[in-house]
């Protein structure tokens, strides 16, 4: 299971605390994301990169709560070219296909936080928004209209989830 983890990961995070460098394992797996040309995040917790991440200063943990931790990782990913679009592609989905009013705020409010959101994102996101019922929901069409207003995209109201589109005879593929 790790080494399918380690041939289809996106990224890898390496937390650097005492002990790391003793390991048997932990410097192959760094080795595999560099060779794969994948990002490595070495998150430094009392411990600095060495070796061939020696040239990245590292996420400093060291201090911090684990959702402040998780936010740098977040905010990393977002921006570098490496992760970025697959981080905004699996948000979005996630969004569209939420469950609950609870994780359906989390998500949007993770995808507010992207700077620069590409165009035909926000049009997917603006058209695919009524095709789950979950999400007709007054925090949420809020929360989503906030970042639609952001780039210029016309709100969406309760109202459009009702629209009952019709499907012409014509377009039958028999």
């Amino acid at each position: 299971e790790i080494e399918k983890g380690l041939f289809s990961m996106d990224a890898l995070c390496a937390i650097l605390m005492p002990g790391f460098k003793e390991s048997n394992w932990t410097d192959q797996e760094i080795g595999i994301a560099i060779g794969r040309g994948i990002l490595v995040i070495p998150i430094r917790k009392e411990f600095d990169p060495y070796g061939f991440i020696g040239k990245y200063q590292g996420f400093q943990s060291v201090g911090k709560k684990i959702h402040e931790v998780a936010e740098g990782i977040f905010e990393i990913l977002i921006k570098n070219p490496k992760t970025r679009n697959n981080i905004i592609n699996c948000l979005i989905d996630l969004f569209l296909l939420s469950n609950d009013e609870k994780e359906s705020l989390e998500r949007i409010k993770a995808i507010k936080k992207i700077n620069d959101l590409p165009n035909e994102k926000l049009n997917l996101l603006h058209q695919r928004i009524i095709d789950n019922k979950n999400l007709k929901n007054q925090k949420i069409l809020k929360e989503f209209n906030e970042l639609m207003a952001k780039y210029n995209f016309s709100s969406i109201f309760l109202k459009d989830f009702d629209k009952v589109y019709e499907v012409e005879i014509d377009d039958l593929p028999f």
